[in-house]
């Protein structure tokens, strides 16, 4: 397979097998493929999007990406997060944007990949991510699910396995003082989307940035994004994807694509 010889934006799907939640996961193929490589297709389904790659550190997924006619950049057992794995690959490829584009999101809208891309190369943003709203009590109680909380600029104030803002989905505000800008208004509460968008030079910094413990606590590497003052845009999603988290999640994913097929 032949590389582009300009890249401006590079998608780096990282993958590896380890899950701990579902192991196994990225190798799954009872949808016809392995589940990882729907992800590649849509990312490669992106108008702006010139190369897409797959980095992992695993045998078994580099035979089934070249299969499938993806390039393969091998990364080190060493890598910690995908954010980290796409670093290391990116290391070797030159462009002006990349999108770490998780594995366990294969209905990721490449309308949406198209809008982080556009937002980095034209300059407005160092890094992004993309939300969805969420209505459902029961999946904002999910921890599976990860909740971001988005300031007036549009940036990530910060992110969440718990339901935030807390009392988001109340409609009862008559204990609010009266006057107050808050009576009546209900905050939605959003979930993060598995892609992030870096330009490069902000991605290379990724794998040396210190943390003070919020990312292993919450166990979101984007904290450690935050900590270091690496400001996160977080844009609408137009899509509706979910990520595979657990088996539950997987097999909800087999019954979405029955029904589109």
């Amino acid at each position: 397979m032949s590389r582009p010889a300009n890249i401006q934006a590079l998608a780096i799907i990282p993958v590896r097998v380890g899950s701990q939640r579902l192991p196994g996961k990225a190798l799954l193929k009872e949808s016809g493929q392995e589940l990882f490589l729907h992800t590649c297709d849509q990312a490669k389904k992106a108008q702006n999007i010139d190369l897409v790659c797959v980095a992992t550190d695993d045998d078994d997924v580099e035979a089934a990406a070249k299969r499938s006619g993806y390039e393969v950049v091998r990364t080190s057992k060493a890598c910690r997060t995908g954010s980290e794995r796409c670093a290391e690959a990116a290391q070797q490829i030159d462009c002006g944007a990349v999108l770490d584009i998780q594995g366990d999101w294969p209905e990721v809208a490449p309308s949406d990949l198209e809008s982080l891309v556009a937002q980095l190369l034209d300059g407005e943003s160092q890094c992004n991510t993309l939300c969805a709203e969420l209505t459902d009590q029961t999946t904002v109680r999910n921890p599976n699910v990860v909740k971001v909380v988005r300031g007036g600029n549009g940036k990530a104030l910060y992110f969440s396995r718990q339901a935030i803002p807390h009392g988001a989905l109340a409609t009862d505000r008559s204990s609010m003082p009266a006057g107050s800008s808050m009576r009546g208004q209900a905050f939605p509460i959003l979930r993060h989307i598995g892609v992030y968008g870096f330009a490069r030079d902000t991605l290379l910094r990724i794998p040396g940035l210190p943390s003070s413990g919020l990312a292993e606590t919450e166990s979101l590497e984007q904290l450690r994004f935050l900590e270091n003052d690496i400001q996160m845009h977080v844009l609408d999603a137009q899509g509706n994807p979910w990520g595979i988290e657990t088996r539950e999640d997987y097999d909800s994913y087999l019954q979405r694509l029955t029904a589109t097929a």
